[in-house]
């Protein structure tokens, strides 16, 4: 339902938006996704809190919120998807050719909210996956929102694990997302990003939106819904959208929060990837708890060729307790807080131009945006500096490459969703 606006409009199609409230005055868009994933339906169950409170209490707005539910064929099923994962299919060629689609369909400009309803962007059918035409209406929503927004646009991305956890949030490591995941009191990964391809918050990362995503917790336990909520009303405060509240207070749902997360690592960095596939037969260990210590050598779970044990140590992350999925688990380590302080120097002073200064480190043959490591640089600590300069570790064949996060908005190119 539409909240602070003169219509009550689903042009999203059929149960996709879960909500939208248009503030008084301009001010910045937080758009919130739920439900990427089927089997976690957290983010909507939060989410229609979030819009009913703000209609019963009469909330004041600068700015807007926008909720809308990713996979809603797999959320029907209960499922994590159909066909194709849709946190893994936001690669630049597949998007290219959905909004070249959606552009095709235009029948002129989008129609606002407070004009009346307009064509549900899923009325041109896609020929392929479920998952397909799933992203493909999603996409369709989150520009038709965006083009109306009054001021900049935040994506919080809302997930749980099957396994018990605290909550936390990840990124792609740009400046802006890092001073939006902070936020909220919980901790914060860094590196997620490169161990994943096809993420929904690397294309926002490209068009240099801000955007986190907010694990809540194991997937059916109830406090994931109130740490949802809880991230929500924290960050409508936080980036100055939520005017007046008419209800509860948002530091009610920020201690919530720094309660959940007392005593871990404020931010956290992935160190280690347990790739599977479904042949690897493999088995999670039972009873692991996301951020729980572990040690190198000790064993985490088994697969077809037997045990599998921890290649080095650190926390476990993420492990995997449920039937789909590629992840088995990760290993993070914590972030001391010097480094942090030194990559955002580095960064806001140029040097992320001056990497090919680095022996080993070479311009990219292709790419403006890219370096190439020489086989003898591939290394954690040229990687590891990399890293604080703002470059994300892609492999490509026969070589290691290291590409610039992007760090502000840009418009134009077939990228651009609003075009």
């Amino acid at each position: 339902m539409e909240t602070g606006a003169r219509h009550a409009v689903d042009s999203c199609g059929e149960g996709r938006l879960i909500g939208s409230h248009r503030g008084d005055r301009a001010g910045p868009m937080l758009l919130c996704v739920a439900a990427l994933h089927g089997n976690e339906p957290s983010g909507v169950d939060a989410l229609t809190r979030v819009f009913a409170r703000l209609e019963t209490h009469g909330a004041v707005l600068d700015g807007d919120l926008v909720g809308l539910s990713g996979n809603l064929g797999a959320l029907a099923r209960d499922q994590r998807f159909i066909d194709e994962d849709l946190n893994r299919v936001w690669q630049t060629g597949r998007v290219v050719a959905i909004l070249e689609s959606l552009r095709a369909g235009d029948d002129g400009p989008d129609t606002s909210p407070d004009e009346g309803p307009a064509r549900p962007v899923a009325a041109i059918p896609m020929v392929g996956s479920v998952e397909l035409a799933e992203q493909r209406a999603l996409l369709g929503a989150i520009r038709r929102f965006a083009r109306r927004a009054r001021g900049p646009v935040y994506v919080l991305d809302l997930h749980t694990t099957s396994s018990e956890s605290a909550p936390f949030s990840t990124l792609g490591d740009t400046l802006q997302n890092r001073a939006f995941a902070l936020h909220l009191p919980i901790p914060v990964v860094l590196g997620l990003e490169e161990q994943i391809d096809g993420a929904m918050l690397q294309y926002f990362d490209h068009l240099g939106w801000r955007g986190i995503g907010v694990e809540g917790g194991a997937h059916r336990n109830p406090e994931s819904v109130a740490y949802h909520e809880a991230a929500v009303w924290t960050l409508l405060e936080a980036l100055g959208i939520l005017r007046s509240t008419g209800g509860p207070e948002p530091s009610d749902g920020t201690r919530l929060l720094a309660r959940a997360a007392a005593g871990l690592p404020r931010v956290v960095d992935v160190r280690y990837r347990h790739a599977i596939a479904p042949e690897d037969a493999f088995v999670m260990d039972p009873g692991f708890r996301n951020f729980q210590r572990i040690r190198k050598g000790q064993r985490l779970g088994r697969d077809a060729r037997g045990p599998v044990t921890a290649p080095e140590g650190g926390r476990i992350f993420m492990p995997l307790y449920q039937r789909q999925g590629d992840d088995g688990f990760f290993i993070v380590r914590p972030v001391r807080p010097v480094w942090l302080r030194i990559s955002r120097w580095l960064r806001s002073r140029g040097f992320v131009d001056r990497a090919s200064w680095i022996p080993g480190v070479l311009p990219h043959p292709e790419r403006t945006d890219a370096v190439v490591l020489a086989p003898w640089a591939a290394n954690r600590a040229v990687i590891g500096l990399l890293h604080l300069l703002g470059f994300n570790l892609r492999r490509e064949t026969g070589r290691v490459v290291m590409v610039r996060r992007v760090e502000a908005a840009r418009s134009g190119g077939p990228l651009d969703l609003l075009a």
